[in-house]
Formats: C-alpha cells, structure tokens, sequence
C-alpha cells in the first residue's frame, strides 16, 4: 500500500491509497456487502479474515487491506450502543414469548432472562463492531473521509 504524507490539523499523516479496498460506490449496496461481510467476521472494507485478536479485541489494522478501523478516540461508542439496543430487545423479546406461550415457572423465566440479557451482548459484540463500521461505511465512501484519517 502506498501512501502520501499530508498535514491535518496541524499533525503530519498519511494518505491512505484505497486500493485494497473493494465496496460498490452506491450507498444501499455497499451497506449490504459490509453487512454481509461483518456477518463472516470478516472487514467490512475488503473481506479480508483474521481481524479479531480474540473475541472482544479488534485489530488496530486490517490484515489485507491495511485500513485503521478506530480513527479517533470514542469511534467504538456507537457500537457499545448497537451491541447493547439489539441484544437486549431480543433478550426481553424471547423472555415475553416465552412468559406468554410457554408454561415456565417465573424462577425459569427469570433465569433465562438474565441469561440472555448477559450471553447475548458477549455473544454479539464482535458482530455489533463491524456493523457499525458498515454504517459508518454506508454514509462515508472509503475514499472521502473530509479530513478522516485512516493511517
């Protein structure tokens, strides 16, 4: 990967040359492939493997391609966010359904809950990452990140 150096903000970094990188120049579509991506734990930019040190640790650098995943202090926030607005919606979903179509006693009911409501935010992290990464990718095109370094 070659790059240039240039000066934001005062601080001296490089541009990045986003060649690697393999996303459809519309919206929607590339919203779909990053998704599609992140669902293999793959990089939302190229489809390159091997971007998670372990379970719950991302890569500063994707393998493949190259590019910074977390540019700036705080990128991870939104997907804290995601992670835990989807699992618990699906936690107190499947603890209704079952208070409502199932006979479980309520000791049951509050045991598969706080399970749920603390397994599946560990289970889904990694994919809550990457699909915040496709958002971001879905509104900023990887080569126009106005002043965004990815170096």
């Amino acid at each position: 990967m070659s790059s240039t150096p240039r000066v934001i903000g005062g601080k001296r970094t490089q541009q990045f040359d986003y060649s690697g990188v393999k996303l459809p120049d519309e919206g929607f579509r590339r919203f779909a492939t990053c998704v599609g991506r992140s669902a293999l734990r793959h990089c939302p930019y190229c489809g390159g493997s091997h971007i998670f040190k372990n379970w719950f640790s991302l890569k500063e650098r994707c393998p493949t391609c190259n590019v910074l995943y977390e540019y700036e202090d705080g990128y991870s926030v939104g997907a804290y966010a995601i992670n835990l607005i989807i699992t618990e919606f699906i936690a107190v979903g499947i603890t209704l359904s079952l208070l409502i179509w199932s006979s479980m006693s309520v000791l049951a009911l509050q045991i598969t809950g706080a399970s749920l409501a603390i397994g599946l935010p560990i289970f889904f992290y990694p994919f809550a990452v990457l699909l915040f990464i496709s958002l971001d990718l879905a509104f900023h095109n990887p080569g126009d990140f106005s002043e965004r370094p990815r170096v």
